[in-house]
């Protein structure tokens, strides 16, 4: 038994080190992202200032106030590419910035880049064994397989499984955009939008609480030593003074073949999130760092259609603009909504219970992403 709790020892040492490396990381990965994003930005506002200096050298007359909105006939090449606006935007789409010029007096080009802030979202599920009910047929609360193995586990190991274990679900998407408006009414307030946005493929993505990984390290140990039980296998094997010892159980001594046998019946620790199609029962189970995660993907390329209102804001000298706009990005039907050992929640599991089902029929409702965003512009040139 002391060998068994040196080798937990070493897991728990190896546990460490991981989630150093893990957060190391991810901190790296952040930054390289917040990289790539102020590049896209960047390359946007080079793209439309080379246009702006193509096409400077034909231009005739000088914008004033909101010329686009009001030019008449034969106002087509003295409102081409003649000024430039630059924009705030925030929304269902992020917290963003834009570049806007005109293109003709009924067209206007928009290009610019949007990320959602980061927040967490919190969800909780259990951990449990297979054919496990916690309440019987008169709904009262009984003692189950899990009690009775969590707390043998406890004994042996010193390592408590907390039935509880907490999740987080944070937005992660990030989006450029080249957006055309098209002012079809006289008074060129109200207007109709076409463009696409393309950005990353992971829109969403959930991970256990590091409050909860001693849980879920538990059950990973207990996960290990049932299958190497049930198969047979040494649960711990090391080398002292050039002799090699193991701790197995042994099915020709009664003792230990009950223990196999409970092991047998009790079956693996995991989380029951729902059923794939055939009525097979999923359970989820901790990977080799003791996380559970899922990822949200969705296409990169998103067309988009919508419309708006936009104006003058008063007494700002015809400088300062602000417009309203809905409409919705296509991004190739239901998301995938992938677990860390890569099943599908969204199109194999059915029947997923608790907060993480209510995620998952959340997202499963959005075919198509809704925009709803408010845009505020100061005129530049």
């Amino acid at each position: 038994m002391n060998l068994f709790k040196k080798n937990l020892g070493i897991r728990e040492k190896s546990f460490n080190f991981a989630r150093t490396l893990r957060n190391e990381t991810s901190t790296y990965k952040e930054r390289m992202n917040m990289k790539i994003r102020i590049r896209m930005i960047t390359y946007c506002a080079l793209l439309i200032m080379s246009v702006v200096s193509a096409k400077a050298q034909n231009d005739v007359g000088t914008y004033h106030g909101s010329d686009i909105y009001t030019a008449g006939a034969g106002a087509e090449y003295r409102n081409k590419f003649n000024h430039l606006d630059v924009a705030i935007t925030t929304g269902t789409t992020g917290i963003g910035a834009e570049l806007a010029m005109p293109a003709s007096d009924m067209v206007q080009i928009r290009a610019g880049f949007a990320v959602m802030p980061s927040f967490k979202k919190s969800m909780n599920f259990r951990v449990g064994l297979k054919n496990d009910p916690e309440k019987d047929k008169n709904g009262n609360k009984i003692v189950t397989k899990f009690d009775r193995m969590s707390e043998v586990f406890k004994q042996a190991t010193g390592y408590q499984i907390d039935r509880n274990i907490k999740m987080y679900g944070r937005p992660t998407y990030y989006n450029a955009k080249v957006l055309v408006d098209v002012f079809p009414f006289p008074n060129k307030k109200w207007f109709v939008t076409a463009g696409f946005y393309y950005g990353n493929e992971q829109i969403a993505k959930a991970y256990n609480a590091y409050e909860d990984m001693s849980s879920l390290v538990a059950v990973g140990i207990y996960n290990h030593v049932h299958d190497n039980v049930v198969a047979g296998e040494p649960i711990v094997t090391t080398t002292v003074g050039g002799l090699e010892y193991t701790i197995k159980f042994d099915p020709y001594y009664e003792d230990d073949a009950a223990i196999i046998k409970r092991f047998e019946q009790y079956g693996r620790m995991g989380v029951h999130l729902g059923d794939f199609a055939d009525g097979t029962p999923y359970y989820s189970y901790p990977n080799e760092e003791a996380m559970m995660e899922v990822k949200v993907k969705a296409n990169r390329f998103k067309p988009y259609l919508g419309f708006g209102y936009g104006s003058e804001i008063p007494k700002t000298d015809k400088l300062y603009n602000f417009a309203f706009e809905c409409g919705f990005m296509t991004w190739g039907g239901t998301p995938k909504i992938i677990t860390h050992d890569g099943v599908d929640l969204a199109k194999e599991v059915h029947g997923i219970r608790g907060d993480v089902g209510s995620y998952v029929r959340f997202f499963k409702g959005f075919k198509v992403f809704p925009v709803l965003n408010l845009r505020i512009s100061r005129r530049i040139f």
